[in-house]
């Protein structure tokens, strides 16, 4: 497969003209502005962190058409995303080159269970309602423990605390190639001292192979109740229904596979928040529960995945100065996990663990002497079933007046206990209990340049991360194995607002991995010194908008190169561009339209799974 030259000229043109975040509408042209709370657990603007801290919008996501979260990811620097087919297929998530399944996920801060991949299935969360998307790379153990040894990913719903009075209604639908239809609707109600958010998304599509359909069902909702001043309690949910066909790899002589795999997910939250001027204070409580029923392997494989978790967190943030602020928290996590075969065999059999942990954390966020920003804290897990451990991070940062310049630089470790992708076809003589968790030590350092009159800016990062401990498996029923494993790398991002109403952006991330010790995937991904599989050396993604009073228009382009997928097996670089716009006709009416993959670029995203070629959606979008 050769990628055709249109493509590669494409993203050229971007690479020079472009500079990183496409804000989507007016409040949203300076990005570092947002308010996000994922890296610290305490209300911080872009401009205070990191650049390894990212978020797209809510507003972005509507402008650009992102429908789905693992289609907004892959314009972030220090990501890769791979899918093991088309629409709704099983994505991976590699943050700085790290595994999957160290990346916590968390709807409005509360985790969510892992899927078959390691993390929350991000092809089937419907977008296109949420307030934002917010992802820090780097190991953030010490807040939110196990998983978080590559980051944490948020996905930010309208927080029905602070929905103004009155009530807005939004639907829109749309379709498009493939046989694609997609709808959903939001209300947001607050009437006194009672808010409400309600969002509904649904998805059918054929895709391009055969054997792929996907429909996916997703329901959001917030209701809050001021019981006194700047105090509320609230109650999220969440559900998710998907029905996805998998037809194996194309090279496999069995394709198209008649494998059906059924998924279901919700969660409910309580929470009790106090909002004071010297400090505030939140508790919640929330279930998460995730079912997936896969049937009709051709392998008699058939079986079923039940995985659970109760989670509770009380957490107070003290100001006892403007400068500083003392997080101390305490929180309790439980997790099932079972797997029933469907088809009982010599190579289907039943597996399940459960576990829970305490923890104590604390943090501090403080200006010290020289202009100096520290950030520091510290995490003890108490584990009932794995070995306890305990976590640190020191994050320290100077801001230059005179020059609008930051330097930063962050230490920190992270440990994952194991979970449901580790258990699925473990053999059951292994104790499980026996396992150690994985350990990290990581490392950043880097610089961010605002340019003058808010003309943008630009950024550099350089990443280590040293995994020990790693649980791999080996053999079928699988035995575990022990992999250490390394990744650097470099981020670099440059934003820029050149004209009223214009923006334009580029992210590039050079990545280097190594397995340090140990077999990866019982030696059929590599070995000591050889790289790890399916993260590409290279990655760019560029884009630009233009938007006026009216109208939007913009086009984006995401590539790759240097893909080693195996042992013996790279795959062709490429480059793959899509372009959006919009028109409003009145206050409330807008219509809307894309091109997904403009120049019918032909790659896969790993071996045997191509990805979707052109295609044509359009649709209406009505706010009143």
């Amino acid at each position: 497969m050769m990628i055709k030259k249109s493509a590669l000229l494409f993203s050229g043109l971007l690479a020079v003209a472009a500079f990183p975040l496409l804000a989507a509408d007016t409040e949203d042209l300076n990005r570092l502005l947002i308010v996000t709370e994922v890296a610290t657990k305490t209300p911080q603007t872009l401009a205070q962190l990191a650049p390894s801290v990212d978020t797209i919008s809510g507003g972005e996501l509507k402008t650009r058409q992102l429908h789905s979260v693992n289609e907004a990811l892959s314009y972030l620097p220090g990501t890769t995303l791979i899918q093991t087919g088309q629409t709704g297929s099983q994505t991976s998530l590699f943050v700085r080159g790290m595994e999957s399944n160290h990346t916590v996920a968390l709807l409005n801060g509360r985790r969510l269970a892992p899927g078959l991949a390691g993390l929350y299935q991000l092809e089937q969360i419907d977008a296109t309602f949420l307030e934002g998307i917010d992802l820090v790379r780097g190991p953030v153990s010490t807040l939110y423990g196990s998983d978080a040894i590559a980051g944490a990913l948020n996905l930010r719903m309208a927080d029905a605390r602070k929905v103004p009075q009155g009530a807005t209604f939004s639907t829109f639908a749309e379709g498009g190639a493939f046989r694609t239809a997609r709808a959903g609707q939001q209300v947001m109600i607050r009437e006194g001292k009672l808010g409400a958010v309600v969002d509904a998304g649904y998805l059918t599509t054929e895709n391009d192979l055969p054997e792929t359909d996907f429909r996916n069902l997703s329901l959001r909702g917030n209701v809050a109740y001021e019981l006194g001043d700047g105090v509320y309690l609230d109650v999220l949910g969440y559900y998710q229904d998907s029905r996805l066909q998998v037809p194996g790899p194309t090279h496999s002589p069995l394709f198209p596979e008649p494998q059906l795999n059924d998924s279901t997910t919700w969660l409910a939250s309580p929470r009790l928040t106090i909002e004071r001027d010297g400090w505030d204070f939140q508790l919640y409580y929330s279930r998460n529960e995730s079912e997936l029923e896969a049937t009709r392997d051709v392998f008699l494989q058939d079986n079923l995945l039940d995985q659970a978790s109760d989670e509770a967190e009380a957490r107070v943030n003290l100001k006892p100065s403007k400068d500083t602020t003392l997080t101390l928290g305490t929180a309790w996590y439980s997790y099932e996990f079972t797997r029933t075969p469907l088809v009982p065999g010599a190579f289907n059999t039943p597996a399940g663990f459960d576990y829970a942990y305490w923890s104590t954390f604390a943090q501090i966020d403080t200006k010290l002497p020289a202009e100096l920003r520290l950030i520091a804290g510290a995490r003890w897990d108490e584990h009932d079933s794995f070995e306890s451990k305990g976590t640190w991070s020191v994050a320290l940062s100077r801001d230059f007046e005179a020059t609008h310049t930051q330097l930063f630089g962050k230490v920190a470790t992270g440990y994952k206990a194991p979970s449901g992708q580790d258990f699925v076809f473990l053999d059951p003589s292994v104790e499980v209990a026996l396992i150690d968790p994985e350990e990290s030590l990581s490392w950043e350092a880097g610089v961010r340049q605002h340019l003058p009159q808010d003309f943008g800016s630009l950024s550099a990062v350089f990443f280590h991360n040293d995994v020990t401990n790693l649980v791999d498996s080996v053999g079928y029923p699988a035995f575990p194995t022990i992999v250490d494993t390394e990744t650097q790398g470099v981020e670099l991002g440059l934003d820029l607002h050149p004209a009223q109403g214009l923006t334009v952006y580029t992210h590039y991330t050079w990545l280097d991995t190594e397995i340090q010790d140990g077999l990866y995937f019982g030696g059929y991904a590599g070995g000591p010194g050889d790289r790890l599989p399916r993260r590409p050396t290279h990655s760019l993604s560029a884009g630009f908008c233009y938007r006026t009073p009216d109208w939007k228009f913009g086009a984006e382009v995401t590539s790759a190169f240097d893909r080693y997928d195996s042992p013996g097996v790279f795959l062709d670089d490429y480059a793959v561009a899509r372009a959006y716009g919009s028109v409003y006709v009145g206050e409330q009416v807008e219509f809307f339209g894309r091109v997904e993959n403009v120049f019918d670029a032909d790659y896969e995203y790993t071996l045997g799974y191509p990805a979707t070629g052109l295609g044509f959606f359009g649709g209406i979008r009505v706010t009143f």
